[in-house]
């Protein structure tokens, strides 16, 4: 019986794996999530309608589509891995081809450098809601590339002021013991709590009295009424004060925002530059969608901005991963320039974790890349062609659809299939 070459590649067979290493690997664009906060949006953006085997939960959209995932050494990249559709119809996982043949796929040198796998997390983000208030190990920054968003859609991004810690950490930590407080008083359930508070949490000026009759004959047993008056108004007066603590930072489509300690506050610390305080999304709901560049690595949740059911957070690691430091909107935000020598390639980010180059061939016209160490490509615009030197086709990639490029692809080049691309390339240091 004739192997699939899915089977043969992960037994080992060398050739196969040479013919893949001289392609841009393109997997399924479907690896999606669904999470509390996610849209509809992303559906449209990658051109898919619902597909069947697709789980759903009710109230979750869909909030990421991990763009390529092969770092197993990630929690999350491995419950969601990237699947590569061969020419057979067979299918393999990127962490599995990359353990069986990295050398091969990604160079003796990228892998004595980072290991058998691919040491970037990109994903679609379809915000639709407030993400948790969250920060990142040393070393981990993010960049945001807006795709869409709504009319005055907002995210909230590094501390507006100077934060106390221990006070904080009190904060967050009585808001949670008030939230399973506000559980336990009541016979709603989780998912029900929360259609009942979303909306009035997110109106400010809405007091308790607006709410209130929500809750008639679903209190439990022995508890009054007067009881929930002093848990709903100090859990929105937090959910406000968490806000209020952080910059909003107006988006637009087009914007690149960098997500790393300013470089004042890096180099007064001492450390790699990381993610600063963040809570993606806007409580008025006003929809981004965003692809997210960042390393693999752990989120700590130091708040859930009030939501039900109720989810993990560790608020000690949070606030003691933060820069607790005033920072200012502008000091995230990033225009992608020129790069020498280049025509028709732009560079917004360039650090010590990763950097993005925006390809924008025009019409007719063409951008060389040469040969590199493996990257990723991710077209947030139009449709393009990607060539060797000498015109021979090596792949093509629409609105959504993204690539891992290994070493044995060298020096290629992108051709506009029509106006307005956008690839983005994402690479990290070698």
């Amino acid at each position: 019986m004739t192997k699939s070459q899915a089977r043969a590649l992960l037994d080992g067979d060398r050739d196969a794996a040479a013919r893949l290493a001289a392609l841009p690997l393109k997997p399924l664009p479907t690896n999606f999530v669904e999470r509390p906060w996610g849209g509809l949006r992303i559906r449209e953006y990658k051109g898919v309608s619902p597909l069947d085997h697709q789980p759903r939960n009710p109230g979750a959209g869909l909030g990421e589509a991990f763009e390529i995932a092969a770092y197993d050494a990630d929690e999350e990249a491995r419950q969601y891995p990237s699947i590569l559709e061969l020419g057979d119809g067979s299918r393999v996982s990127l962490p599995e081809l990359l353990a069986t043949h990295g050398e091969t796929l990604l160079g003796r040198e990228f892998v004595a450098r980072h290991g058998a796998c691919f040491p970037l997390l990109p994903k679609t983000l379809d915000v639709a809601e407030l993400l948790s208030v969250q920060g990142h190990p040393e070393g981990n920054p993010e960049a945001y590339l807006i795709i869409d968003a709504d009319p005055g859609a907002t995210l909230r991004l590094g501390f507006a002021r100077d934060i106390d810690p221990e006070p904080f950490k009190r904060e967050l930590t009585a808001g949670r013991a008030d939230q399973q407080r506000l559980l336990d008083a009541v016979t709603l359930d989780a998912a029900a709590l929360q259609t009942v508070l979303k909306p009035w949490l997110a109106a400010r000026d809405d007091g308790v009295e607006r709410v209130l009759p929500a809750f008639a004959g679903k209190l439990a047993q022995g508890v009054e009424p007067a009881v929930l008056v002093p848990l709903l108004e100090r859990l929105k007066a937090l959910y406000w004060s968490v806000l209020d603590s952080m910059n909003a930072i107006p988006v637009r489509a087009g914007q690149v925002i960098y997500n790393a300690n300013p470089p004042r506050i890096a180099a007064a610390a001492g450390k790699a530059p990381s993610a600063e305080v963040h809570a993606l999304g806007n409580p008025e709901g006003r929809e981004i969608l965003a692809l997210e560049v960042r390393r693999p690595g752990p989120t700590f949740r130091a708040w859930d901005n009030v939501r039900f059911p109720l989810r993990a957070v560790d608020v000690d690691a949070a606030i003691d991963a933060l820069n607790l430091r005033r920072t200012a909107p502008e000091e995230f935000l990033v225009e992608p320039q020129p790069v020498a020598g280049r025509r028709g390639v732009f560079c917004s980010v360039d650090g010590e974790a990763f950097r993005i180059e925006h390809l924008r061939p025009r019409p007719g016209a063409l951008v060389d890349v040469p040969a590199e160490p493996p990257h990723c490509l991710h077209l947030l615009a139009g449709e393009v062609a990607l060539e060797r030197p000498d015109g021979t086709p090596l792949a093509s990639l629409r609105r959504g659809e993204a690539a891992l490029v290994p070493i044995g692809v060298g020096a290629y080049r992108a051709r506009a299939l029509g106006d307005g691309v956008e690839l983005i390339k994402a690479s990290v240091p070698v």
